[in-house]
């Protein structure tokens, strides 16, 4: 009996000692500014990208759809850092042309201005949609941009921060992406290894693919981080990956700042650039003057 209560306290102790080590092995979650701040520092540093000055980026897409059709398409986009705006876009075989100088947008569309009012507030959303992923961890230092919580986590083994990430309503170009993400960050080197939106559904039938984002081929431009290979994958609404994807390949160049003027300012005359609506009199209660 007594040789069965020691072993009995031995494998106690043993399973108490084993408990104990997990629990020193989960160190405690740093807060969602630091994981912000270390991951920029991991890419270079905050203050060595904003010192670039205008960075662009070549794009060649190749997009499969869920149903095995493939495109590509070309795209050319210029900022001035830290971004979106002042920023401009360009699709070359569409004969598009959008900017923003940070005072509004417009856009050329085949040699013709665009005249929508709305393009005054799209084009920095477009920007913003495209660039938030493929710049990151920077683009989470953006105006809006909030990071709210850090859990533990695994990704293929390696253990990881998972930090959750909320923007505005108005921060992408449509509603159909999700406005809260979660960017997945090494927990050792605090890379940034993975950022997706969850599926969306708007009702009324309206439903939109999740996107999760991972990047390749990492490449510095004066000691910043950035990536050439850049690929999208669409998610269900379980969180499942679907065969609807993107792969960007992507090229950077730094551009003169005195340049800027050229890249992002209006270039269409006043007299075509689109009017805000008229604003409508209403007649105040009793009849009395609008004035």
């Amino acid at each position: 009996m007594g040789s069965v209560l020691k072993s009995s306290l031995v494998i106690g102790l043993g399973l108490a000692a084993v408990a104990v080590a997990g629990a020193q092995e989960q160190p405690q979650p740093p807060t969602p500014d630091e994981v912000v701040r270390r991951a920029c520092d991991a890419a270079g540093g905050l203050e060595a990208y904003r010192s670039l000055g205008i960075v662009g980026i070549a794009s060649k897409s190749e997009e499969v759809t869920q149903d095995g059709n493939v495109s590509t398409k070309l795209r050319n986009d210029y900022f001035l850092a830290p971004g979106p705006v002042p920023g401009r876009f360009e699709y070359p075989e569409m004969k598009i042309t959008a900017a923003d100088d940070g005072s509004g947008g417009w856009a050329v569309l085949k040699d013709k201005p665009d005249q929508r009012p709305a393009t005054a507030h799209i084009v920095k959303r477009s920007l913003t949609t495209y660039l938030f992923p493929t710049l990151m961890p920077f683009s989470l230092t953006w105006e809006g941009v909030q990071a709210h919580d850090v859990k533990a986590g695994q990704l293929k083994g390696r253990p990881v921060w998972q930090l959750t990430v909320t923007v505005p309503r108005s921060f992408f170009d449509t509603p159909q992406i999700a406005l809260t993400w979660t960017v997945v960050v090494d927990a050792a080197t605090y890379a940034v290894l993975r950022a997706e939106s969850p599926f969306t559904d708007l009702g009324k039938g309206v439903t939109a693919d999740g996107m999760r984002f991972t990047w390749r081929e990492p490449v510095k431009v004066k000691g910043v981080t950035f990536y050439k290979e850049q690929r999208l994958t669409g998610l269900d609404e379980a969180g499942a990956e679907k065969s609807h994807s993107r792969v960007d390949r992507l090229q950077y160049h730094l551009i003169p700042v005195s340049e800027a003027a050229k890249l992002f300012a209006n270039p269409i005359p006043p007299d075509q650039r689109p009017k805000p609506p008229a604003m409508q009199q209403h007649p105040l209660p009793g009849g009395g003057p609008t004035g």
